[in-house]
């Protein structure tokens, strides 16, 4: 589900990140986006989408890159809401990742 800038912004402040700095935004699927964050020294992935029940959110994390003659993991781990009262942040998973 696409999100507006201040949409995007009230969710990543359900996850405590509200400072983080928008890098990028792309449609990966049906009513499915993800939106790149970067924060401090870490870079974020916000998956959003409208439905949930037909993904395996659970191989998000094994997610794996090719580079110099070796695989590394791109999701390092799942980030938890910290406000679950936000609306906005439902339908929603952040991940820190690396590129």
């Amino acid at each position: 589900m696409y999100l507006s800038k201040t949409e995007r912004k009230e969710v990543m402040s359900a996850y405590g990140y509200e400072d983080s700095t928008e890098i990028n935004y792309y449609e990966v699927g049906p009513d499915t986006w993800i939106y790149l964050f970067g924060h401090d020294d870490k870079k974020f992935i916000l998956i959003v989408t409208d439905y949930t029940g037909d993904y395996e959110f659970d191989v998000f994390p094994h997610l794996l890159k090719f580079e110099s003659d070796r695989l590394g993991f791109v999701l390092q781990r799942e980030i938890p809401i910290e406000d679950s009262s936000s609306e906005k942040a439902w339908g929603t998973l952040l991940f820190e990742y690396t590129d």
